[in-house]
């Protein structure tokens, strides 16, 4: 099994909420909603010399615009995900990343169920990868 097809089964049979593939090796898991385990592997792969690998893949729970855009900011070249919202599909078209997935959604909503996810309103104008990361980096700073 190799790429996203390890990471699709990874995340599947293990109920994670992320799982990161490079090559045949499974580089990354976390059971941590929202964009956290990408803002660590980020955190943790910036400055690492990877690229005598595979470039890494990405299956997820959840994919919203803010995680799309913290993806390509990854170096992720393909992704598998149960949900998407539309704007995180066009910012993953845009990046000509392919991504399977099982469930459009007009948007992401909040763990309250009554309006949008924090991340997906904090990606709203956000065009640059880089640019989501400072910007969620800046909102997770103002709530500590």
């Amino acid at each position: 099994m190799e790429g996203i097809e390890l990471a699709k089964s990874e995340l599947i049979h293990n109920n994670y909420t992320c799982v990161v593939v490079q090559g045949k090796e499974v580089i990354m898991t976390s059971f941590h909603n929202g964009v956290r385990p990408l803002i660590e592997f980020y955190d943790t792969q910036n400055g690492t010399n990877r690229s005598f690998l595979p470039p890494p893949v990405l299956a997820d729970k959840v994919i919203g615009r803010a995680a799309a855009l913290l993806a390509v900011l990854c170096g992720i070249t393909s992704i598998y995900t149960h949900i998407i919202s539309e704007e995180a599909k066009k910012v993953l078209d845009f990046y000509k990343i392919p991504v399977a997935y099982v469930k459009l959604v007009p948007y992401i909503i909040n763990r309250s169920g009554d309006g949008l996810c924090p991340m997906e309103k904090l990606s709203i104008g956000v065009n640059e990868p880089i640019e989501m990361y400072n910007k969620i980096m800046k909102w997770l700073a103002e709530r500590n």
